[in-house]
């Protein structure tokens, strides 16, 4: 068996342009002599950030700005393009459902971010180096089949950013409505509330279970921002789920959110009780977006003013905040992360950061009040001052 070291060292890692013609005609995409086929057809894209409001007066601002963490910070921030590939005789393998060539060379663009294909793969290499791939595939997929999985497909932020955005294909290519949609298994409510929503019938469904698919040909969407974030990512998850649900999307809001993590074990908030009792006194509510359904959180996020709490996929819902929401963000010294810096600014929404101090290696930490109060009140003066003019 190999070592995860000599695995790392023999994967080679390909992407669409070095193994798929190009062609600017969809109709080659469809099954034709086992070509392999690429399409672009939206461009890179950059957007300018807007800073943190808290950047030049906190004194945390060094741990924000160089944390280690992908996205690293910039106030340029850049997607690639978008577009669609026509596969042949491809492997599925792994929970993570990353792809394979008929060689085993690991296919860059299972992940959205290209560079950080690596860091699924180390989480999968114990069943690669048993021979996941070598030992033949376990399922052969004869009929055209369209991907709507990637790396952590089962946790609501990768689903909901990464995952089913990739039905914008079905906005540009209406002929592949007819195709079955391959989806993780044993899919939650939130990933099949969300499907439904998009016209998405369970018999179209075509549950992946992890272990080494051959498909004769699948049609692989990009992510609708490949290697980071998109005004047009959030742009169509709005109006997409605001127009299934009939919910008319709000300028200003004026509930005040605090999103635990109670429900889950790691990045926890080791003096949470403190921190909640404290917020209520400006007017929090506390919410745990985990036991809602997906209609009530996208209903409850179109009412926010201000978000706040740890860092979690429960923070992703602020997509479906106003624009004029204000995202305070908190997260221990041992685990930044600038993913929500850079979809706040996408969504047009004011964003601070807070930092705590780590205590144990799953990321819980405690963070002092005095840190909070000094974000609650600039966010609260901000909002004051925008309501003025």
């Amino acid at each position: 068996m190999l070592s995860h070291m000599e695995l790392g060292s023999l994967l080679d890692i390909i992407s669409f342009s070095l193994f798929c013609e190009t062609s600017e005609d969809y109709h080659s995409l469809l099954p034709k002599d086992g070509l392999n086929m690429w399409t672009e057809l939206l461009p890179e894209v950059r957007f300018d950030c807007n800073p943190p409001l808290n950047l030049s007066s906190n004194p945390d601002a060094p741990l924000f700005l160089n944390s280690p963490i992908p996205h690293l910070y910039d106030l340029v921030h850049k997607a690639g393009p978008v577009g669609i590939a026509a596969l042949t005789d491809v492997s599925l393998a792994t929970p993570h459902g990353l792809l394979f060539d008929g060689h085993h060379r690991l296919i860059a663009e299972s992940y959205h971010n290209q560079e950080m294909v690596k860091i699924p793969l180390r989480e999968v290499q114990t069943i690669l180096s048993a021979g996941l791939l070598k030992s033949g595939s376990t399922q052969t997929i004869e009929s055209p089949a369209i991907l709507m999985l990637g790396p952590w497909s089962w946790i609501y932020h990768h689903w909901l950013i990464e995952d089913i955005s990739r039905l914008w294909v079905l906005d540009h290519f209406p002929e592949l409505k007819n195709y079955p949609v391959v989806v993780p298994g044993d899919l939650s409510d939130f990933q099949l509330a969300s499907l439904d929503a998009l016209g998405v019938s369970e018999d179209r469904l075509l549950p992946y279970d992890g272990s080494n698919w051959l498909f004769e040909r699948l049609f692989v969407p990009t992510f609708l921002a490949p290697g980071g974030h998109s005004r047009r990512q959030m742009d169509w998850l709005r109006e997409k789920f605001f127009t299934a649900y009939g919910i008319k999307q709000k300028e200003v809001g004026e509930r005040r959110l605090y999103v635990s993590r109670g429900d889950v074990g790691t990045r926890n908030i080791s003096n949470e009780k403190i921190v909640v009792d404290f917020l209520q006194s400006y007017n929090f509510e506390v919410v745990m977006p985990g036991t809602l359904s997906f209609v009530d959180q996208i209903r409850l996020f179109n009412e926010a003013e201000i978000i706040c709490g740890p860092s979690g996929s429960g923070m992703t819902n602020h997509i479906f905040a106003p624009m004029s929401a204000t995202l305070i963000e908190i997260q221990p010294d041992t685990f930044i992360n600038r993913c929500y810096y850079y979809s706040s600014n996408l969504c047009g929404q004011n964003y601070m950061f807070v930092i705590g101090d780590g205590e144990t290696e799953r990321h819980d930490y405690s963070v002092s009040l005095p840190k909070i109060e000094l974000a609650i009140e600039m966010a609260t003066n901000n909002l004051a001052s925008r309501s003025d003019t």
